[in-house]
């Protein structure tokens, strides 16, 4: 049996409010059975004892605490400068881990040769037979196939390693390698999407994304997100996924990918304001508009993202491109997916 590297690991946790999860989640993560690994801890301006909490019951912990909400996205960026670890492990605050997580995580990692970034088994913390999902591949719609969410984590099929378009950032192991290559997230993205995004650069640099089940967490579920508005979690994600878009896919990708989004958002809207949801139809529109005032910028990151490209998409999508039925999109939409049979 190969000898697991004992690859430095930095553990990063984004904390905004999250004091009824922050005593299990440390705990779990603290006594781990690998000790090659730190924990650095980004405070998004609490206001709920958060802070005080980490300095008095986890001093050994490097705190960062931010004088403003900086969002999931710049919240991870603003911890890399204090990262030692070879290795980068993203983690969520609403989490707990078996104490040998980072040790299972790290093994399986270092087994695929061309990983530069993976997705643990993630499960719901309310239903533990039940997985959170198990990463996301790329459709012709462009809405993400969001893979085994709600399933039971018993299958055969959900306890096998596989590649995947986008890992999920509650769980989430990378390369510093790549981060030094490619960056860590998009500051302009604050919240939602921004693994995406990231996922995407890492395929097109040449590296590979995958999902490693042999290590878990179990997961809230929106357990930060559920204290933001809906309108505005829609904002984000409309205007981020646009914005990934126009960054990292080839021209004549974009032909095809920005005229689906701007039909299929268009459609959105109008469901939303049939729901008497006015503000999450305007916050669809506010998305694309943000968008069209900031493609200078857009433009400029393409022109660094592009320059590094060594893969054609339509050679990531042989890999990452799945094609659910059209019941996964009414299922998705109306947020029933533990009815989509996969």
């Amino acid at each position: 049996m190969k000898k697991l590297r004992k690859d430095f690991v930095s553990v990063i946790i984004i904390n905004w409010n999250g004091m009824r999860w922050l005593d299990e989640c440390l705990k779990s993560i603290t006594s781990q059975t690998y000790s090659h690994f730190e924990v650095i801890i980004v405070d998004n301006a609490s206001q709920d004892g958060s802070i005080e909490f980490i300095s008095q019951h986890y001093p050994e912990i490097f705190l960062i605490k931010n004088n403003k909400n900086e969002g999931f996205a710049k919240g991870n960026n603003l911890a890399l400068p204090h990262a030692k670890g070879e290795l980068i492990l993203l983690l969520n605050n609403d989490t707990t881990c078996p104490n040998n997580f980072i040790e299972l995580f790290v093994e399986s990692f270092q087994k695929i040769p061309k990983v530069g970034a993976a997705q643990s088994k993630i499960i719901k913390m309310s239903d533990p037979t039940k997985l959170d999902s198990c990463g996301s591949f790329w459709t012709n719609s462009t809405l993400l196939y969001h893979y085994g969410v709600d399933k039971s984590e018993s299958l055969n099929q959900f306890n096998q390693d596989f590649p995947v378009f986008s890992n999920k950032g509650a769980s989430m192991l990378i390369r510093r390698d790549v981060i030094e290559k490619i960056g860590l997230f998009d500051d302009d993205f604050w919240c939602y999407y921004e693994e995406t995004d990231f996922c995407n650069r890492v395929w097109l640099i040449g590296f590979e994304c995958w999902y490693l089940p042999k290590a878990m967490v179990l997961h809230a579920i929106g357990g930060t997100s559920t204290l933001f508005n809906n309108d505005q979690i829609q904002f984000h994600n409309f205007k981020n996924k646009l914005l990934s878009f126009i960054k990292n896919f080839e021209i004549k990708t974009l032909f095809t990918v920005i005229p689906t989004y701007i039909f299929l958002s268009a459609i959105i809207s109008l469901i939303y304001l049939a729901l008497n949801k006015p503000k999450h139809a305007l916050a669809v529109l506010k998305a694309i508009i943000w968008n069209i005032k900031n493609i200078k910028s857009s433009l400029q990151k393409r022109k660094k993202i592009q320059d590094m490209r060594t893969i054609t998409d339509a050679k990531i999508f042989n890999i990452t491109k799945r094609k659910p039925r059209l019941i996964y999109y009414y299922r998705l939409l109306t947020g029933a997916l533990a009815q989509y049979k996969e």
